[in-house]
């Protein structure tokens, strides 16, 4: 890990900057600038949606550009709209500085995993890692972001451009420019080769937007289902601190009950999206606060299982030369989830309730389970 050491941190403050903001916009939105869930839900499609274009946008100037360039670029833009929404928490200038965020992260974020996915030949759970990593500083910032929020919104932002700043100075010293395959011509990636990848992987990116719809509920709409409750924003925020524990204790278990190879990610990423729908089964009718811990504690099962493995298992379709690209292509559908996620949830909520919205959470997720176990089935022949 020690050689590794930059890129792992960077990966962890880039997603503590992600985790102290984005549990409190709906908050904020619905309960201090007085907007209605559906347009706190449009705001996020927004973010979303620019993250989206951000992914695709630094995958392909990772692969076809400058490596720290990229992350400079990235970087650059996710400071400067920090501190706009530092000086300027208003609305409607909360949504576009938002969403440039969004953008800029986009950029960022696939830059850092095309990073890894270069490296990880020499060290094969680099990906693991990383999102042990991540969600360590997730849950520390998730946690954060209530604390902060109760004081002033404007310390969210300015503690988060603390954190891109540092993530900023570690790329200038750690990173570096590594080294392609000097013969591209045959392995050389261009767009129309997306209807070339396998069936397998486009099944994964599907999969991903399922589960990011259920997750976005969690960081949105769920924090609001608690207030209704009685139960309160800190409690809420304990939740991923909660979820965060439970992720770095049980997370290094897998390695001794699953080898890397495909036919044991194929299952950790079935079982861990049987976990996610359970979750939301859990949420039913829930009342007391222990009923929420228990469908968190369901969540991050599924976290364990399926999110950590799916860039390791995405990276086995890709080659020296597209690897930020395909993994650009994991981020992008990630992103499109959580774009759709508080849209589609706000607009169920308030045409049906909540306990319908988890029911429906929850039969998705089941039949993509059943779908994955026939498409995700490997074969004597397979090359993943």
């Amino acid at each position: 890990m020690r050689k590794n050491l930059g890129v792992l941190l960077v990966g962890m403050l880039v997603n503590m900057g992600i985790g102290l903001i984005m549990p409190i916009t709906t908050l904020y939105l619905h309960n201090q600038l007085q907007q209605k869930l559906i347009v706190a839900g449009n705001v996020l499609l927004a973010f979303s949606l620019a993250m989206v274009l951000g992914n695709l946008l630094g995958g392909w100037l990772f692969d076809n550009w400058r490596i720290k360039l990229t992350h400079y670029l990235g970087g650059a833009i996710v400071g400067l709209n920090l501190l706009l929404l530092f000086f300027f928490p208003l609305w409607p200038w909360y949504a576009l500085f938002a969403t440039c965020y969004g953008w800029g992260l986009g950029i960022l974020n696939s830059a850092v995993n095309g990073y890894i996915a270069l490296r990880q030949k020499c060290t094969p759970n680099l990906f693991t890692q990383e999102y042990w990593l991540a969600n360590l500083g997730m849950g520390l910032a998730t946690f954060l972001s209530g604390v902060l929020y109760a004081v002033n919104v404007r310390w969210v932002f300015g503690v988060a451009f603390v954190l891109f700043f540092l993530a900023f100075v570690i790329i200038k010293f750690s990173f570096h420019e590594l080294k392609r395959p000097v013969d591209q011509t045959k392995n050389q990636f261009s767009w129309r080769q997306f209807t070339q990848l396998p069936l397998k992987f486009w099944f994964i990116c599907c999969l991903l937007i399922i589960i990011w719809i259920g997750y976005e509920q969690w960081n949105s709409n769920v924090s609001v289902y608690m207030l209704q409750k009685g139960i309160s924003v800190q409690k809420y925020s304990l939740l991923f601190t909660i979820s965060t524990f439970e992720i770095v204790l049980l997370q290094p278990l897998l390695g001794i009950f699953f080898r890397p190879t495909f036919k044991n990610e194929k299952w950790r990423i079935l079982l861990g999206s049987g976990f996610f729908a359970v979750s939301y089964l859990s949420l039913l009718h829930a009342t007391a606060y222990p009923q929420f811990i228990l469908g968190i504690t369901l969540l991050s099962l599924g976290d364990i299982l399926t999110l950590t493995t799916t860039p390791a298992t995405l990276n086995r379709f890709a080659t020296d030369q597209n690897r930020a690209t395909i993994q650009a292509l994991g981020s992008t559908a990630g992103s499109l989830g959580r774009a759709l996620g508080p849209l589609l949830g706000s607009a169920l909520i308030e045409l049906s309730g909540f306990d319908l919205t988890f029911l429906l959470l929850f039969a998705a997720h089941l039949l993509m389970v059943l779908l994955g176990s026939c498409v995700l089935r490997t074969k004597s022949n397979d090359q993943v």
